[in-house]
């Protein structure tokens, strides 16, 4: 599948949906509404997860054939490290820069990319780790009315997260499941990104201090966790604009409705083990705005 798009812009064409809050979220490698694969098809899309992936507490469930999820202390860290302040690009440079891209390997996406977008790449390469097996790229650009979303959700949540959706999944009453503890057993394996968001008017809020929450140790959605974040209200900042930050599977952070009319170029870099092999073509609708 396709996991870059070159097209013009322009206000008329921006892609609008309603606002749900139902939690589609930057990356994510299913329409919005798409019922799940059957596990015979997802088999066929790859190989058994990579330790960084690894479910290790859905394991040991099926293994032992609990059915009541435990809970456990939950530490955020929250690393957000700002790496690199590269200047507010103006409207039309972002809105004419152009390639959408939705898990591009890395070298593609530089060899593709727009003059913007190509500059924070280059930007972001001395920051990469180099120590994960695949590298890959999500780029967007979006133009928001006040109030917008750039995605279908304002809820706390991390990237990353080890999910799963299988028998074993099934047999404790639920179509997905996120093992949050198991990323927390082995936190040395979290993936590390890198993110760059252009504009002051719809900039991403992170916590920037850590956090502990008690928590299902799987969660089949991100509500049971942003409630249990938001009731900590930790202290929080906006990625400042033209801004490349630092971040990781223990990262919260949130959407927040746009402040203002305008353009925005958001890039994120992916460093992880995980092979991502998209299973349909997304990129068509990869950008879409959600209005509430």
């Amino acid at each position: 599948m396709e996991t870059y798009l070159r097209e013009p812009r322009s206000v008329e064409t921006q892609r609008l949906l309603p606002f749900t809050g139902e939690g589609a979220y930057h990356g994510a490698t299913k329409r919005r509404g798409e019922p799940a694969a059957s596990s015979a098809s997802r088999a066929a899309e790859g190989p058994p997860p990579v330790e960084e992936m690894r479910p290790r507490t859905l394991e040991a469930y099926a293994a032992s054939g609990r059915r009541t999820i435990a809970s456990f202390e939950a530490t955020f860290p929250n690393l957000y490290d700002l790496k690199a302040e590269l200047g507010e690009p103006d409207q039309d440079e972002i809105r004419d820069d152009g390639v959408t891209f939705c898990w591009c390997p890395f070298e593609l996406a530089l060899r593709e990319a727009g003059p913007l977008v190509k500059r924070v790449l280059e930007a972001m390469r001395p920051h990469l780790h180099g120590d994960k097996r695949y590298t890959y790229v999500d780029a967007k650009i979006q133009y928001f009315a006040k109030g917008d979303l750039a995605v279908d959700s304002q809820l706390w949540h991390v990237d990353g997260s080890i999910a799963a959706r299988d028998e074993r999944v099934r047999a404790l009453g639920h179509p997905i499941l996120h093992d949050l503890r198991a990323r927390h057993e082995a936190p040395e394996r979290t993936p590390h990104y890198l993110s760059y968001q252009s504009s002051t008017h719809c900039a991403t809020l992170f916590a920037t201090e850590p956090v502990t929450v008690t928590l299902p140790e799987l969660i089949p959605s991100f509500d049971v966790l942003h409630d249990a974040v938001a009731a900590r209200d930790p202290r929080a900042g906006h990625q400042p604009a033209g801004s490349i930050v630092a971040f990781d599977g223990f990262s919260l952070h949130r959407p927040v409705p746009a402040e203002d009319d305008g353009w925005r170029l958001w890039v994120r870099g992916i460093e992880t083990d995980r092979e991502v092999r998209l299973s349909n073509s997304i990129i068509e609708c990869y950008g879409t705005v959600f209005r509430p």
